[in-house]
């Protein structure tokens, strides 16, 4: 066998490597052993946020003496790269395990395995650790079913501020808290969340919100009720309150333990099957266990992972644009009247303010909405296909008010507008910005007010006041290429200094990427695009300055409707009821919240 040196060991096999270094079988000379031996990578190893970061998880994982974490023999320094020494364990992951299953694990293995794993988070709860990446490929499983949660990298100190680097936000997003995405909280319950997650996909062999994109993943997370095991198989029925509670958006109300969720998912196994029928792919295939699986030779142990997470935030052609509330909250927004009630109207609707609708629109029964997708968080869609985000979700509850059905049509953004003088729409609702001149062609009824928002690196300096000489990212079509950047690089010339260097991205989600790449220096957006994307950047990115030149969004209407008064009474009826406002904490857009609407108050 041809082998290595590396100081008292014998490097025989690289058994994997992942974003935090490289774990080897080798032969520990001094103890007369075989071990896995993770090494910090050489192009890492002069990287002191990396080697901190790697002395964490030794440190951690060492202090732990739970069964079901691997046991750490050692960890130090061997010419200048740092190392950690653990007991080599023969098995697979459930991430292998699911893949090689192509589908579900039998729900008593699945329990097993999660009563393990949950013992092991609560050990590390109880020393005040948070694992931060429970995910499949992190659980390592015996053929004689023992699990052990492994990768500790990621682990802190509850409380403590996570390290994070520029292009790297911790954690898989597969199985990401809903908190982890505000500046990368989280505690011991967003582990919870996250075993909730695994214990989904091992009963069913999907993951909780498969998506196609981020921002799909990250809507699923944010604002999606949790996926519903029976909808795969009816017999997994008394699981759907485990994962409901286990994938809880409020921390809070999630079960406190892992001990609570395992109990809990103990119970649902052993609970009376409501169902019986399997229906074809949606039958849950049990899985051989007990040694009916032939452990693979191939090691697997602690690799550490590091998912890049561009904070999403994506665009249309043009914008800015130059070119759940629980039932008792709906029903509050239901007004008292004198009108009779009409059968046909929507349930919470304010008869007084439908009865204002033009008569062809509420003799419909619809509201036909015009929008171009994406432009997260305003308008996008989720991993169903699904058009979501603020305006959508503020728009549901206006035409809930006014007792019509939204009915979205997706278009070009440059379209919408004709498409409402033509009344092929009855409204436009695309994140526009209320200008004079469109004034022209359309009623605009205000909804927001947005500007201009920078962004850059956490750590960095840049100032919007300061920018002469630097990188700045914009995507086309917006104010910010057209107006702000160019009138900001004039001010620098003007001054004897180095213009800005604008540099156009198509897509507002590439202008991101590139910001947490490090390719540009900062990025201007829309303020609700720029909020998001640094509150879904979990730390790596943090805004720069104050919203600048605000301007109200507004939706479009023909012009000299009647359902302009329509749509600026129903939102008065949502800002009422606080709904509003729920919505845009919702989405974390609340400072562009207005106080009122009003119908063409364009400034510009």
């Amino acid at each position: 066998m041809s082998v290595t040196p590396f100081g008292h060991y014998q490097l025989q096999e690289l058994l994997g490597r992942g974003g935090m270094g490289e774990v080897y079988r080798a032969y520990d000379t001094r103890t007369d052993r075989v071990v896995a031996l993770k090494v910090l990578p050489p192009h890492l190893a002069e990287d002191a946020v990396f080697q901190q970061r790697f002395r964490k998880e030794s440190q951690a994982a060492a202090s732990l003496s739970d069964p079901h974490v691997v046991p750490i023999h050692g960890y130090g320094e061997i010419d200048g790269r740092l190392y950690l020494d653990m007991r080599l364990i023969d098995g697979k992951t459930m991430g292998d395990i699911l893949a090689e299953a192509d589908g579900p694990v039998d729900p008593a293995l699945a329990v097993t395995v999660v009563e393990q794993v949950a013992a092991a988070l609560d050990a590390a709860h109880e020393a005040n650790l948070i694992h931060r990446d429970v995910k499949p490929s992190n659980i390592l499983l015996t053929k004689h079913e023992f699990a052990y949660l492994i990768d500790f990298g990621l682990a802190r100190t509850a409380g403590e501020k996570g390290m994070t680097t520029a292009g790297n936000t911790l954690g898989t997003l597969a199985y990401m808290a809903p908190e982890r995405f505000d500046a990368g909280r989280s505690d011991a319950r967003s582990d919870v969340y996250a075993l909730a997650c695994v214990l989904y996909e091992c009963l069913t062999g999907s993951r909780p919100f498969p998506a196609d994109s981020l921002e799909q993943q990250i809507a699923g997370h944010m604002v999606q009720a949790p996926p519903r095991p029976s909808e795969f198989d009816s017999r997994l029925a008394a699981f759907d309150d485990v994962i409901a509670k286990g994938m809880a958006k409020k921390p809070a109300q999630r079960y406190q333990s892992g001990a609570e969720l395992a109990a809990a998912a103990q119970r649902a196994l052993h609970a009376p099957v409501r169902g019986g029928a399997r229906s074809g792919r949606h039958s849950a295939r049990r899985m051989p266990t007990h040694g009916a699986w032939r452990s693979s030779r191939t090691v697997v142990t602690v690799v550490a992972a590091i998912v890049l997470v561009a904070a999403v935030g994506t665009l249309g052609v043009v914008q800015w644009r130059t070119e759940s509330d629980d039932e008792g909250t709906r029903q509050a927004a239901v007004e008292s009247s004198t009108a009779p009630p009409d059968p046909n109207l929507r349930a919470g609707a304010v008869p007084s303010i439908a009865a204002t609708v033009p008569e062809d629109v509420r003799r419909s029964g619809r509201l036909v909405i015009g929008v171009n997708v994406p432009y997260a968080p305003n308008e996008f869609k989720d991993s169903q296909g699904r058009i979501v985000g603020f305006d959508v979700d503020l728009m549901d509850a206006v035409a809930r008010i006014l007792g019509l059905q939204p009915d979205y049509r997706e278009t070009a953004f440059a379209s919408i507008i004709p498409s409402v003088q033509a009344s092929n729409f009855d409204v436009g609702a695309s994140s526009f910005t209320d200008t004079v001149d469109r004034e022209r062609d359309v009623d605009f009824v205000t909804y927001f007010s947005a500007g201009n928002l920078w962004a850059r690196r956490a750590g960095t300096t840049v100032e919007p006041s300061a920018a002469c000489g630097l990188k700045v990212g914009v995507a086309q079509g917006g104010l910010q290429e057209s107006k702000e950047i160019p009138a900001k690089s004039d001010e620098c010339a003007a001054a004897g200094l180095s213009p800005i260097d604008m540099v156009v991205f198509t897509r507002q989600d590439d202008l991101t990427k590139a910001l947490v790449a490090g390719e540009v220096d900062a990025m201007s957006a829309d303020s609700p695009v720029t909020g998001f994307a640094v509150k879904l950047s979990a730390g790596v990115l943090e805004t720069a300055g104050e919203v600048t030149d605000s301007a109200s969004y507004g939706w479009p209407v023909a012009k000299g409707s009647g359902l302009a008064e329509s749509l600026k009474q129903g939102l008065e009826q949502v800002m009422k009821t606080g709904e509003y406002r729920t919505i845009a904490a919702q989405w974390g857009v609340e400072k562009g919240m207005i106080d009122a609407p009003t119908v063409n108050g364009a400034a510009r």
